[in-house]
């Protein structure tokens, strides 16, 4: 069996006037359909407005691949 890969970005941003969690749904959705964390990283933090930092958490995910 082959495998697949996907990326997915988590990171906090200032939408709509507020700090929200960005693609926390997506990132959800994809580790209820069966994808595995195979890897974790973080890229380096960027300033939001009234002076908050953030990094961006990238998840690397496998999952088997059907091979019919």
């Amino acid at each position: 069996m082959s495998k697949r890969y996907k990326v997915c970005l988590l990171f906090w941003s200032d939408y709509g006037g507020k700090r929200t969690l960005m693609n926390m749904g997506v990132f959800e959705e994809l580790l209820n359909e069966g994808w595995k964390i195979l890897r974790v990283d973080t890229m380096p933090p960027t300033e939001l407005r009234n002076n908050a930092v953030t990094a961006t958490n990238v998840y690397i995910l496998e999952m088997e691949a059907n091979d019919d």
